[in-house]
């Protein structure tokens, strides 16, 4: 499935999300850097190079954001999300992996 990780992540009044530090507005792309990378206790060396592969995947996306992800890529994304992110972050970038938000819905204008 084609994703774009270059849509914006928003706040609750539909503002960018800048990080401290960041060089610019949180992305779908960032959503996953940050919680893909964050080692879990049940990642064995296996796993942790299969996050790894899905980083080079979505760190060599295309120039205009898409990445070709499968469904096992997506569900390790999501269950690394769901870990680390809060409620509004999770769930904009679970509407997004799964396709039903993107850069023309009313909260992100990528």
């Amino acid at each position: 499935m084609k994703i774009n990780v270059f849509v914006k992540v928003v706040d609750v009044d539909g503002a960018d999300i800048i990080a401290p530090g960041a060089k610019g507005p949180m992305t779908l792309q960032d959503v996953i850097f940050n919680s893909i990378l964050v080692p879990s206790q049940d990642d064995d060396d296996k796993k942790k190079y299969e996050k790894y592969e899905i980083f080079k995947k979505v760190k060599n996306a295309n120039k205009d954001g898409l990445v070709d992800l499968d469904i096992e890529d997506i569900a390790t994304i999501k269950k690394s999300i769901g870990k680390v992110q809060p409620p509004l972050v999770l769930g904009q970038a679970y509407d997004l992996l799964e396709g039903k938000l993107g850069n023309k819905d009313e909260l992100h204008t990528g």
